[in-house]
């Protein structure tokens, strides 16, 4: 039993130092370790996967179906189209890239503290995200599960639902985009997921701006 426990203890411990030192105040670094591991530990977040959605524009009655595959913050392959690079959005990936959480475990990140909040009749802790994403993300997550809620960036609004297990880790299913002006300016629910060891071979090689 002691042998178990040991390594076991010990990776907590591996854990919340090093989301702490990331941190701009011990208790940011100490909520990020706790989210990080209800959600299997850093090597269980997404990291290249695919996924298939089906995602409606406000104003529209039907909506369209989109498979991907991403790689983020810097790929995100619509068929074998780039879009980040091919366009030369370099922030388009990164409300994905937070959807996954990996950011709170990258080294560049920096975290702070934000006041509690209520969000949809739940209570909610929140921590600015910067350093590895610019312009900084306030993001919320439940106070009882650690689930992401809502993301605020760049003055629109990503608000999640519906988490659903991924090899060993957990993503929200569903998400409504809320834009500048306060208004829905789309929704999207995932229809399925798997995560890739590597980028598919076929897919051409990102733009270089």
């Amino acid at each position: 039993m002691h042998r178990s426990i040991r390594p076991l203890a010990t990776g907590i411990f591996i854990l919340l130092t090093s989301c702490a030192a990331l941190a701009a105040d011990s208790d940011a670094g100490t909520l990020a370790a706790k989210i990080v591991a209800s959600h299997g530990g850093a090597d269980k977040l997404l990291r290249t996967f695919t996924f298939t959605e089906v995602y409606l524009l406000a104003g529209k009655d039907k909506g369209t179906e989109r498979t991907s595959i991403i790689q983020p913050p810097n790929l995100w392959y619509v068929g074998k189209r780039e879009r980040v690079s091919g366009e030369n959005k370099g922030g388009v990936c990164h409300d994905v890239w937070m959807w996954t959480l990996a950011p709170l475990v990258d080294p560049k990140t920096k975290l702070e503290s934000l006041p509690d909040a209520t969000i949809e009749g739940k209570a909610a802790h929140a921590l600015k995200v910067s350093g590895s994403i610019e312009p900084s993300m306030n993001v919320f997550f439940d106070a009882a599960t650690h689930d992401l809620m809502k993301i605020e960036w760049k003055g629109e609004q990503f608000l999640f639902s519906a988490p659903v297990a991924v090899d060993g880790t957990r993503v929200p299913s569903k998400c409504v985009l809320i834009g500048k002006t306060g208004k829905e300016r789309m929704r999207t629910e995932l229809k399925k997921i798997e995560r890739l060891a590597e980028l598919p071979a076929e897919l051409p090689k990102p733009q270089v701006k």
